[in-house]
């Protein structure tokens, strides 16, 4: 295939493209038009101008309604904590050599209103250390590295630290400047559990090697506290975690499927922000909000390869901003690995992220029942094509969700499937100034780059360039009362398909690379207003005006 040109695609729709040439002349009306299938003037059912309602925004679904905030919201402020003893736990009797567990000198230390520095050293911990009810309690350490001993001589459950408890959690908490060694067999364990009503400051945190002991994965924190607050940042876990299947499932307890990375339960009640870090691949969700009603917002922060979702959210007024996803690895367990999915919740919004599928295995956006709300924003995503999946789906937005709004968006689609699937649902999808590009030839997949199957979506100023192969279409309308305005629409098969009734087309540049019509109407009802249409349009009951025809 000659490569073609980096212009516009009202460029290459016009005469003398380099790739390809249109056919049909410039300007010729419709009822001259040669080409087989092409409906001409005289036999579509048209209607003057005057009789097309021309303000088409008053009969269509208010986008207003999902106008959300897309700005990551600001930091709250984080507690300044005050001690009454600040003790070093090697002059209190920790050993920091690593031969020797240090669980019983720091539950004996453990307090409120206690700060416990860690000096240089590797600490080995045999046993949960537990504080619950607390107030003002801290663990900082210098050049400190945590050792957990093997999962199968561990003497209590598979938990190093619990912080709190649901009902009787702790308040102002800090855990900064810890490395936390997996690199021996079998050391996987949950290094923090931490509950608290308000006050959680944990960063600087890293985990080395790989979480393979097949039990709790290494973090989970609730903030219980419905005005309470909590921030994360600088955690690092970048070389995941083993499916317990390949574990020796010696630990107390085993999981089902493996880790997962950061969990939230569903009794976060509060807001905790997530900030800068970096998750690699774990079998069960990196971030997981689990069903909780608390807010979660990921800031910046690398988060890859995880089976079923490397971030997944719930919360009203959650928010994923700045983030990196990637999916580049498929493990044979790995059977869905999406990017970001959302659970419920409303007003969620994704902000300028970068989703990139080297080898996808799953969608890049994935939005079910019961999302009653969401706005994806100035987000990439690019999704490369391979012998993961016979078929992906760049985004989708599933069977009863609830309204969405798409702004500014870009997606290069190069793999069998289809780049933005929206199923059926009561509230409308807006999607506006989407890039959509790709190398996918529609031969496999569903043809359609674009399936919509909701009705009262809107499409506003798309740019559509889908040159492979001769069959890949760029919007499918299969719902009623679907506006499409503004926007170029280049694909090698035809790029509009409409199956529904109401449907308004107008003021779109719109041609296919194999000479196919424009616009196809295979049955409903649809106006076309204003359009630049190449090898113009077919089918019956289409109201026109104001249109050419090239």
């Amino acid at each position: 295939m000659p490569e073609r040109e980096e212009a516009s695609t009202l460029s290459r729709l016009s005469p003398g493209v380099s790739r390809r040439s249109f056919l049909g002349t410039t300007g010729a009306a419709a009822a001259s038009l040669s080409v087989s299938g092409t409906a001409a003037a005289s036999s579509c059912s048209r209607q003057d101008t005057g009789d097309i309602d021309q303000d088409v925004e008053l009969k269509k679904a208010s986008t207003d309604e999902v106008e959300l905030q897309t700005e990551a919201p600001e930091s709250e402020s984080e507690p300044e904590i005050e001690y009454d003893e600040v003790i070093n736990v090697v002059e209190a009797g920790a050993d920091n050599t690593g031969g020797k567990s240090i669980s019983s000198v720091i539950q004996k230390l453990a307090g409120d209103n206690t700060l416990l520095k860690f000096p240089e050293g590797r600490y080995y911990i045999d046993e949960l250390v537990r504080l619950t009810g607390f107030e003002n309690f801290g663990m900082i350490g210098n050049n400190a590295t945590l050792v957990p001993a093997p999962a199968d001589e561990y003497k209590s459950e598979a938990r190093m630290f619990k912080f709190g408890v649901r009902y009787n959690p702790g308040r102002n908490l800090e855990v900064k400047n810890f490395t936390v060694d997996y690199s021996a067999p079998n050391t996987g364990l949950r290094a923090f559990d931490m509950s608290v009503s308000d006050g959680l400051i944990a960063e600087n945190i890293t985990f080395e090697g790989v979480h393979d002991a097949g039990t709790w994965g290494p973090m989970h924190v609730d903030i219980v506290g419905s005005d309470g607050y909590g921030v994360v940042r600088n955690v690092e876990m970048p070389e995941g975690g083993e499916f317990t299947k390949n574990t020796s499932q010696d630990a107390m307890p085993t999981v089902e499927w493996g880790p997962t990375a950061f969990l939230l339960s569903p009794y976060h009640t509060g807001r905790v922000d997530i900030e800068n870090c970096v998750i690699g691949a774990f079998p069960d969700n990196g971030v997981y909000d689990s069903n909780s009603p608390g807010q979660v917002l990921v800031k910046g922060g690398r988060f890859q390869n995880c089976k079923s979702g490397s971030i997944r959210i719930t919360g009203d007024n959650s928010g994923v901003y700045g983030a990196h996803v990637v999916i580049d690895q498929n493990r044979p367990l790995d059977d869905g690995q999406h990017g970001i999915r959302l659970d419920g919740g409303s007003n969620i919004t994704i902000s300028d992220c970068l989703i990139e599928m080297p080898r996808p295995n799953g969608h890049a956006i994935f939005a079910r029942e019961p999302v009653e709300s969401a706005v994806i924003k100035n987000t990439e995503i690019v999704t490369e094509d391979n012998d993961a999946r016979d078929s992906i789906d760049s985004v989708a937005i599933r069977k009863g969700a609830g309204e969405v709004l798409m702004e500014g968006c870009s997606i290069t689609h190069n793999h069998p499937g289809q780049a933005l699937q929206i199923k059926d649902g009561d509230l409308p999808v807006v999607v506006k100034n989407l890039t959509l590009k790709g190398e996918a030839t529609g031969e496999s997949g569903g043809r359609n780059a674009i399936y919509c199957a909701r009705d009262g979506c809107e499409f506003h100023d798309l740019d559509v360039d889908l040159p492979a192969g001769d069959h890949r279409r760029a919007l499918g309308i299969f719902s009623d009362n679907v506006l499409v305005k503004g926007g170029d629409y280049a694909s090698s098969g035809r790029p509009l398909t409409i199956e529904g009734e109401g449907v308004s087309v107008r003021e779109i540049t719109a041609g296919a690379y194999n000479g196919d019509v424009a616009v196809k109407v295979v049955k409903g009802a649809a106006e076309l207003v204003n359009n630049t249409l190449y090898q113009g349009i077919s089918g019956s009951n289409v109201a026109t005006s104001g249109n050419q025809y090239k």
